[in-house]
């Protein structure tokens, strides 16, 4: 049996194109990420072949990973290297040799030298002990549960990937990435948009007020037909509050001072009616109010509701497109009955509906469509199709749905699911690096000496 490590010297570090999610030490209750910091480093004004972690000239920034790319491993390194020494400083205690890394792989899209980059920098440059791998996509399905046969749908910043996971190992021959995200509603309410910047489109976006509406409930919303008639149905109402009725007051019987009474009366039940009134919900407002990040309020109208079809209408087709390679039918079901999305976009309400709402509208196959389908008696079917979409006639899907997010992980509930991979990234380093480890799923010092970091894909993740 290998040595297994303290669980609160576990240091977990999921590096995305915008941000880098960190936790050293896990809690009984597995907490989300301690700290999140900006993927970013600078090229050192005095030296180019040198990074730093601060500078005062943007134009020196430098983004290790574009759209899932690790475009610069060594500035990627360096990033690794801030965080494991602020790790260090602020545990003077701990020994760097005693510290068990996880890198979470945050996209198929990552090079097999970029992978051997960061495993040499590991062992080397940081002199640890104990190191693994693990992809994100693996990582979000074990947040989720344990899923056999499932499907991750990845929606971040720049690219969105999709990845059948058959026998609890990641197909990629059938993973699909597009190069869409959630800059791609950024740049549709841009031209939506025009009068506001880019950090107040994100703001908008970020905000309450911004949402994925039903169809039902585009329906019932001010912009719906229904919900204008209504609009324009009540439009004279209250046209004649304050107004006194001279004619009327002449021809009754009534004093002045009694009709005037009586008119502050009807003034006053309406008030308390009013008051009594539920709010109206976004989608029935007009107009509605967000504040930028420097505390302005903006005021925008049905542009809140928009910008986001594009990139669903992408995703729907990616997954049916991905699914479509593997070719026997009931893991196929599986997968699509067992969807796992996550990803900072799907923050949005709405959104994660949505993309349910399209699947089956748009590639659900019914009772009557299946009866109609000759399926052959007898046939031969391995697990995936590496020859793309268009060969595959089978009856599949009949169900479509989404796993929910366990409630049992008390501490994530507050934040959500979407950086959900980091919360598997957390499950599995225990089962990498704890009690009962066979050590064949990280790499110890001893290995990589002897056999370098081609020994990272020996691991049997």
């Amino acid at each position: 049996m290998a040595p297994y490590y303290r669980e609160d010297n576990y240091l977990i570090i999921q590096p995305g194109s915008e941000r880098t999610l960190v936790s050293f030490g896990l809690h009984e209750y597995l907490k989300p990420p301690a700290f999140s910091v900006p993927t970013k480093v600078y090229v050192d004004s005095e030296d180019s072949t040198k990074f730093t972690s601060k500078s005062d000239d943007e134009s020196l920034a430098i983004y290790p990973i574009k759209k899932g790319k690790v475009t610069n491993p060594d500035a990627l390194n360096y990033l690794i290297k801030v965080i494991f020494n602020g790790v260090l400083r602020q545990n003077p205690t701990i020994l760097r040799n005693n510290i068990a890394l996880t890198i979470i792989q945050t996209s198929s899209r990552w090079s097999s030298l970029a992978i051997e980059k960061i495993t040499s920098y590991a062992f080397e440059i940081l002199q640890i002990n104990a190191f693994t791998i693990v992809p994100s996509a693996l990582c979000s399905m074990f947040a989720f549960g344990s899923f056999q046969n499932s499907c991750v749908i990845d929606i971040g910043y720049e690219k969105s990937e999709i990845t059948p996971i058959l026998d609890f190992q990641i197909v990629q021959a059938a993973t699909v990435i597009i190069d869409k995200g959630g800059l791609t509603i950024n740049n549709n309410l841009r031209k939506l948009l025009p009068r506001l910047n880019d950090e107040q489109i994100n703001a908008l976006k970020e905000s309450s007020i911004y949402e994925v509406l039903s169809n039902e409930d585009a329906a019932k919303s001010y912009f719906g037909v229904k919900g204008i008639n209504d609009s324009l149905g009540n439009g004279g109402e209250g046209e004649d509050e304050g107004v006194l009725d001279i004619a009327a007051i002449v021809t009754s019987e009534k004093s002045t001072r009694e009709i005037l009474a009586e008119k502050e009366k009807e003034k006053k039940a309406k008030n308390r009616k009013d008051k009594d009134v539920k709010p109206k919900l976004n989608s029935e407002l007009e107009n509605n109010s967000f504040y930028d990040y420097n505390g302005n309020k903006i005021e925008v109208g049905k542009e809140r509701f928009q910008g986001c079809t594009d990139l669903i209408d992408s995703i729907t087709y990616s997954i049916y497109n991905s699914l479509s390679k593997i070719i026997d039918s009931k893991k196929r079901q599986e997968c699509y009955d067992n969807l796992i999305i996550v990803g900072n976009t799907t923050k949005i309400p709405g959104f994660k509906e949505a993309i349910l709402v399209s699947l089956n509208a748009n590639y659900h196959i019914g009772l009557e469509q299946t009866n109609e389908i000759d399926v052959p008696a007898f046939r031969n079917e391995s697990s995936f199709n590496t020859g793309g979409e268009g060969l595959n006639l089978s009856q599949v899907p009949q169900q479509i749905k989404s796993i929910k997010f366990p409630e049992y992980f008390s501490e994530w509930k507050k934040v959500g699911s979407e950086d959900a991979s980091f919360l598997g990234g957390q499950i599995l380093s225990k089962q990498v690096f704890g009690h009962g480890n066979t050590g064949d799923l990280y790499i110890n010092r001893e290995d990589y000496l002897e056999k370098g970091p081609l020994e990272i894909w020996h691991i049997k993740m």
